[in-house]
């Protein structure tokens, strides 16, 4: 692996510079001809720089709401940046500085140790050779993404997403995502053969696991993987969350009934995850939690079978995502999850 954040140097040249009120449309030809960007670029659906070169070459003066658009699908993304870029138009050094500490923490041997600390969470290894981390002055709203071979991360939240301490557990929850990206292959084809309650059951597993093994989750049910180091780490909105397992817990069952009795289809099990599971403002809260209910509730499932059975059952569990039920109701964690033709019930 290795760190890729040479085009924050050239845009904080750039903001520099605006400090004399100098344009450099060369230097802004460069800047978003650089790999790191044209890459942004495609991840947000941008071809052309046009308009991000109208922004930046305006950027001291422009009002807000005469932004260009900054593509068909995010159209208010450079409207919505603005203040994070007047931040940094009055203080560039600020972020050269944040830059530096990223380069220290993100050192040679940091970036060698997350692919071995990656593949211990695995029972069957795939390559991560040409896994790279992209830092950049970000032009998109995600804070950490992996798109392509890469991850991304925008040096511009950062402190307020995460610590510099965190930054390798962001990195390596996202490896984890590559990694079972890469561990499944076609996704279509991979769940070309499993029945809706198996389809169900697996939308759990993704972000579970991860926060499992990366941020050393602790739930309700789930236990620390480390207990000597600190739990939820780089994970915000978890103690709201776990609040809410009785509820995310009766909701499950109940779902698990409906299927198991025909009484649910597909799209039905979609709007759900929508609407609830993937929910950041599900539980009224006027801001978005960091983390939604399918993290806390895939770690509580997915985990205490980890914590009572081990890894080799937890990858039975992910390729026969049906089993989950079995080995759950044998964990003996006072929870009891519904078989076909019984009702959810919680043990005394």
């Amino acid at each position: 692996m290795k760190l890729r954040i040479s085009s924050v140097p050239l845009m904080l040249e750039y903001i520099s510079n605006q400090k004399e009120a100098v344009t450099d449309t060369e230097l802004l030809k460069k800047i978003f001809s650089h790999p790191d960007y044209r890459y942004e670029m495609r991840r947000y659906g941008i071809e052309s720089e046009e308009q991000l070169i109208s922004y930046f070459s305006n950027m001291r003066t422009m009002e807000q709401e005469n932004i260009p658009d900054f593509s068909p699908s995010r159209p208010n993304v450079l409207r919505d940046r603005h203040s994070l870029w007047q931040q940094c138009l009055d203080n560039p050094m600020k972020y050269h500085e944040r830059m530096e500490q990223v380069k220290q923490v993100l050192c040679e041997d940091a970036m060698k140790d997350l692919p071995r600390r990656v593949r211990s969470f695995f029972t069957k290894e795939v390559n991560l050779d040409d896994v790279e981390v992209v830092v950049t002055l970000g032009l998109g709203p995600s804070f950490g993404y992996f798109y392509e071979n890469a991850l991304h991360l925008d040096l511009f939240r950062i402190e307020e997403m995460c610590s510099f301490e965190e930054l390798p557990i962001i990195i390596l929850h996202e490896m984890h995502h590559i990694y079972v990206e890469r561990l499944v292959g076609s996704y279509q084809e991979f769940f070309k053969d499993f029945s809706l309650l198996e389809k169900y059951i697996f939308r759990f597993s993704g972000e579970g696991l991860a926060i499992k093994f990366c941020n050393n989750a602790e739930g309700i049910l789930s236990k620390p993987i480390n207990p000597n180091i600190p739990s939820n780490s780089g994970l915000t909105g978890m103690e709201c969350l776990n609040k809410h397992f009785e509820e995310n817990f009766t909701l499950f069952c109940d779902t698990i009934k409906k299927i198991n009795a025909g009484l649910m289809t597909e799209n039905e099990m979609e709007e759900q995850f929508v609407n609830y599971w993937q929910n950041p403002f599900v539980y009224g809260s006027e801001v978005p939690l960091g983390q939604t209910p399918v993290y806390s509730f895939g770690n509580e499932i997915y985990g205490c079978i980890y914590d009572t059975f081990g890894l080799e059952v937890v990858f039975e569990c992910f390729y026969h995502p049906a089993r989950v039920i079995y080995y759950f109701n044998k964990t003996g964690c006072g929870y009891v999850m519904p078989e076909e033709g019984e009702s959810s019930q919680r043990m005394c």
